[in-house]
């Protein structure tokens, strides 16, 4: 695995784990997607967490999540790269065990 990918796996699953601890136990699935922007010199973070099962309850970011992905965004600007968003979907198996992905744009 590139050197890379290898100090990205626990960045990413580090906010996957954030987001499963902050949803409701009975959501087998949920997305949140990050935006980026930039206003004056602050920078700002924009997290929207919805379920694409239908659940109705509202779920806030925690700081745990905000955490993780400013270390994620902070990774990325040390690699020369800056992501606009990132979209995550975590969904958990049968078994009970929870897989995750993520998506970037720039």
């Amino acid at each position: 695995m590139d050197e890379w990918l290898e100090r990205q796996a626990p960045l990413d699953a580090a906010v996957a784990n954030a987001l499963i601890a902050a949803t409701p136990e009975w959501w087998k699935v949920a997305s949140p997607v990050a935006d980026r922007g930039q206003e004056d010199s602050q920078e700002r973070m924009t997290i929207v967490i919805t379920s694409p099962d239908g659940q109705p309850e509202p779920v806030s970011p925690t700081e745990e999540i905000y955490v993780s992905l400013y270390a994620l965004n902070d990774f990325f600007r040390e690699r020369g790269t800056i992501w606009r968003s990132a979209s995550y979907s975590v969904s958990q198996e049968e078994h009970g065990d929870w897989k995750y992905s993520v998506q970037f744009t720039y």
